[in-house]
C-alpha cells in the first residue's frame, strides 16, 4: 500500500511538473483611469498586465484581446521578458463609443509564449471587465 502511495505521488508531481506552464499572467485594472473618451470617439480602459516567466529562457510573448466586436489592443501586441523575470506592461484597449451598452463588460486577453525561434510554449486566457461609461 505504501509503495502504491509512494508512485502516486510520484507520477502526480511528475504530471503536474510536465503540464505546467513556463509563465504566469496577472491583470490590473488602472484604478487612475476607469474610463475615458479618447481622439476620435473611442472609449479607452486602460490595464496592467505582470508577466512572470518562470522559464530558464526569455520569453515573446504575445497580446490579445477579444469578447466585444471592436474591441482593440493600442500599441505594442508584443513583449520580451528575460528568464525567470516578472514585468509590468501598460495596456489599453479601445471601443468604439456606440459599440456596448453602458455597463461592465467581460473580455479576455490571450497571452501566447513563443521562444527566440518562434516555438509556442504555452498559451493562456485570463478573464478581466471592459468598463463602458454612460
Amino acid at each position: 500500500v505504501y509503495t502504491a502511495v509512494l508512485w502516486a505521488i510520484i507520477i502526480g508531481v511528475g504530471a503536474s511538473l510536465w503540464l505546467r506552464q513556463p509563465f504566469k499572467v496577472d491583470i490590473e485594472r488602472d484604478r487612475a483611469t476607469l474610463a475615458r473618451i479618447v481622439a476620435g470617439g473611442q472609449i479607452e480602459n486602460v490595464y496592467r498586465l505582470q508577466i512572470m516567466n518562470a522559464a530558464e529562457h526569455h520569453l515573446d510573448f504575445e497580446l490579445q484581446v477579444d469578447g466585444l466586436p471592436g474591441l482593440k489592443l493600442v500599441g505594442e501586441p508584443e513583449v520580451q521578458v528575460a528568464a525567470t523575470e516578472s514585468r509590468w506592461v501598460s495596456v489599453r484597449l479601445q471601443l468604439p463609443y456606440d459599440a456596448a451598452a453602458a455597463g461592465s463588460h467581460p473580455i479576455h486577453f490571450r497571452i501566447a509564449s513563443r521562444t527566440p525561434d518562434g516555438q509556442v510554449v504555452g498559451q493562456l486566457s485570463e478573464k478581466t471587465v471592459f468598463l463602458v461609461p454612460r
